[in-house]
């Protein structure tokens, strides 16, 4: 009979000391996540901006399709940098040499994330927009293209360069030859354009 009552005994549930011990282990593996989470972070931004600049790379080649060049640098009244030119074109708002208008839309609003809510649709009134396409880390997508060096003389590199400044929002801008500055250190984690 005493073999009975102890078998009902302990049975009944956890001690103090198990549940402890178990609230412990928990404590130790959440604490465990929550540091490999923090590595994973960095990395899934860095991933997402190469799938954005492949995004944008084939944007970028059906414009040229559609219009026998890449965006290029020009004055247009209203936008003030490559990065509005970029987006205003892949957007269906702008062709070369600065001519607004309705064109097809050649990047996905829903697959990039943007400076700001004012987005063009195809069919607005044409002028200039200004937005930019925003990396992992919100900040613009740094575009060149300037074959005919009329911003930057001496651009030797007939095809565009396209970055993120990654996650420390610095950078250095590509050099003369239009070619990423590697020996800038603020370049060390930027994610460019294969």
């Amino acid at each position: 009979m005493s073999s009975q009552s102890h078998r009902s005994s302990s049975t009944r549930g956890f001690t103090v000391l198990e549940l402890i011990a178990s609230i412990a282990v928990m404590v130790i593996i959440m604490t465990m996540l929550a540091m490999g989470l923090g590595g994973v972070m960095p990395a899934s931004k860095a991933k997402q901006a190469n799938v954005d600049i492949v995004r944008i790379q084939h944007a970028l080649e059906r414009y040229k399709r559609a219009f026998g060049e890449y965006p290029k640098e020009f004055t247009v009244t209203g936008l003030s940098t490559m990065e509005e030119i970029l987006f205003n074109a892949l957007a269906g708002r702008l062709a070369p040499k600065g001519i607004f208008g309705n064109f097809k839309s050649l990047i996905d609003r829903n697959s990039l994330e943007f400076a700001n809510e004012n987005f063009p649709i195809v069919g607005e009134i044409a002028g200039p927009i200004i937005n930019t396409i925003v990396d992992p880390w919100g900040n613009p997508y740094r575009y060149r293209y300037d074959p005919d060096g009329l911003v930057i003389t001496n651009w030797e590199n007939f095809n565009y360069v396209l970055f993120s400044k990654g996650p420390d929002g610095a950078y250095a801008d590509v050099t003369l030859e239009g070619q990423k500055n590697e020996g800038a250190a603020s370049n060390q984690d930027n994610i460019y354009a294969q």
